[in-house]
């Protein structure tokens, strides 16, 4: 079957021919089922193999297929081509054409990025997901940024040193070369990040050029968490958290929640549709910012519902209620809530696949300005600390201060008798200000390769020769050339863009206007730029997908099967020539 030209045998019998024809088309149904199956991510085997969603669906198309059906009832049993042991040999090739598809735009981009991160999986073996990062130029000469999954790998050992032999390994066999390899990018775990033995910095020592990028949604993250130690903003997080528990995992609290709520007609507008509180991720921050909101709209549902499990002897109940219904609790939420809501789409922002590290330092500094506008402006703080106080007067509280001595270490002891001037000063100030502090020293800040962004038409007139000298010194060993002829590139590309035509604003518009031939080593740099990434998140969506994939009830699926099922379903877009897959299995 893999050759082309037809054997002495096939010539010489037209039976032989047929059974071959039969085969091919009995073995191209059984394929697409799997394919189907793998990209929708229905589970294949069942209890029963002959009563698993796989046998279901063969069955079903044998009704129409008189030589699938005379197949599946005639044949004998060691050549049914239905086996598990078959599937996962035809899964795996499925698996591997879409990966030699991938590796392939990966090598003709020329340079490339990686993107790791580890997950434990439903049976508790740690999965390492690994992804790339490169521009496909396609035929209009349009530059298109690509961020795609290569697979799962089981991981021993989380160790620094064994991940980065993983990953070496891995891209040695997809025909990867290190060499090309520009930036890593991956959360800031010490076997990550190790300035020693952390796996950006074994990897480098194999491929120099490639510069670890920290991750920018974990560097935001980060500026949260330090941001928010304020002891009655952690107080207040801690309470919503308990809260949120309390309602989400009991039968009788939530059923106290649901009727409160469906006497509240006004709460349940601003819940838009919700039905329980949501708890507080532990280590996504920036998701805390919807639960504080649902917590918010919903207060004086949570107040009765407490009350009523008061009243029918739930101390628990009670305790959260002594929690929550005080002046320093209801300030805290309200203010939290409205910094963090401003930081909502810059964490949405640097998930998107095509986010690069310059557009995301832009929407930083976006954030960071508004944050130092609203600080400015005591309209802002007044409209937050009226909310608490049109929320408190419900419940009968009035505005106050914690209580002050005249020697105080542990928390705020501002001497200000005005509620609101002290809540402005002791919380929503200290927060804005340390928030802002540290966006701008995990985001914003950048290393020399960054100031390449100067070559972007619109910030030509902020690229002084010094800079330029930075660039070449920076990008030395991918441009090639000696320093003079760079720097007659770069007074030619100035040229270029100092009529009045529209400047592109972007690195893309930019790589999409730029000459390779005329301008090689400003197009090599755009580039190697464009092609760091900002964040991880490919490899946190593949961790989704793997969730789904790899359930309770297929614990047992193996390693081979889990990394080929991944790569239907995340790359079911992706068209699969069943005629190679019949060859190679032939």
């Amino acid at each position: 079957m893999v050759d082309k030209k037809e054997s002495i045998l096939c010539k010489k019998s037209s039976s032989s021919k047929q059974i071959v024809e039969k085969n091919r088309h009995v073995l191209k149904e059984i394929i697409e089922v799997l394919i189907m199956l793998g990209k929708q991510n229905i589970a294949i085997r069942g209890h029963k193999e002959e009563k698993s969603n796989f046998m279901a669906v063969l069955q079903g198309l044998a009704k129409k297929n008189p030589v699938l059906s005379d197949h599946l009832a005639n044949a004998p049993s060691n050549a049914k081509y239905t086996s598990p042991e078959i599937q996962n040999e035809l899964l795996s090739l499925c698996g591997d054409q879409i990966l030699d598809m991938l590796t392939t735009q990966c090598k003709n981009a020329g340079v490339f990025a990686i993107m790791a991160d580890e997950s434990s999986d439903i049976s508790t073996k740690e999965q390492l997901s690994i992804c790339v990062r490169y521009i496909e130029k396609n035929e209009h000469n349009r530059h298109k940024l690509r961020e795609d999954f290569l697979g799962f790998i089981t991981c021993k050992s989380i160790k620094g040193q064994a991940i980065a032999q993983l990953i070496l390994e891995n891209l040695q066999q997809w025909g990867l070369d290190v060499l090309k390899l520009r930036a890593q990018c991956y959360d800031g775990a010490n076997n990550m990040s190790g300035k020693y033995n952390g796996v950006q910095a074994l990897i480098r020592e194999r491929a120099p050029l490639a510069h670890y990028v920290h991750c920018k949604s974990h560097c935001l993250n980060l500026a949260l968490v330090h941001s928010s130690k304020l002891q009655c903003v952690r107080t207040m997080m801690k309470t919503v958290q308990d809260i949120a528990f309390a309602f989400q995992y009991s039968a009788k609290r939530l059923q106290a929640f649901a009727d409160e709520l469906a006497n509240d007609a006004n709460t349940r507008e601003q819940l838009d549709g919700r039905h329980k509180l949501k708890t507080l991720c532990e280590t996504r921050w920036m998701s805390r910012a919807d639960a504080l909101t649902t917590f918010k709209n919903a207060f004086p549902v949570i107040i009765h519902a407490l009350e009523t499990l008061g009243e029918d002897n739930d101390d628990k109940a009670r305790e959260h209620l002594i929690g929550v219904l005080r002046f320093e609790f209801i300030i805290a939420l309200t203010t939290a809530e409205h910094i963090l809501s401003a930081l909502v789409g810059l964490t949405a922002i640097l998930q998107k696949a095509d986010m690069d590290l310059i557009e995301a330092t832009k929407e930083a500094r976006v954030v960071v300005g508004i944050l130092n506008e609203e600080r400015g402006d005591p309209l802002v703080f007044e409209g937050i600390f009226q909310t608490a106080v049109n929320i408190a007067s419900q419940f009968q509280i009035d505005p106050s201060i914690p209580r002050q001595i005249q020697r105080q270490q542990h928390r705020a002891n501002y001497d200000i008798a005005d509620p609101e001037q002290y809540w402005r000063v002791a919380l929503y100030n200290v927060f804005v200000d340390h928030l802002i502090l540290e966006i701008t020293n995990r985001v914003i800040s950048n290393e020399d390769r960054f100031t390449a962004q100067l070559l972007i038409p619109t910030r030509l007139p902020e690229l002084t020769n010094n800079l330029v000298d930075v660039i070449y010194t920076c990008y030395a060993e991918d441009i090639n050339l000696p320093k003079e002829l760079f720097e007659y590139e770069i007074r030619r590309w100035t040229m270029r863009w100092s009529d009045g035509a529209q400047k592109p604003t972007t690195i893309i518009d930019t790589l999409d206007r730029t000459q390779s031939e005329a301008y090689p080593s400003i197009y090599s740099i755009l580039k190697i730029l464009l092609s760091m990434p900002a964040t991880p998140a490919s490899c946190e969506r593949s961790f989704s997908s793997m969730k789904r994939i790899k359930t309770y009830l297929r614990n047992t699926m193996t390693e081979n099967r889990l990394a080929s099922l991944a790569l239907l379903h995340i790359h079911r877009d992706m068209e699969v020539d069943v005629d190679k897959i019949i060859n190679k299995f032939g």
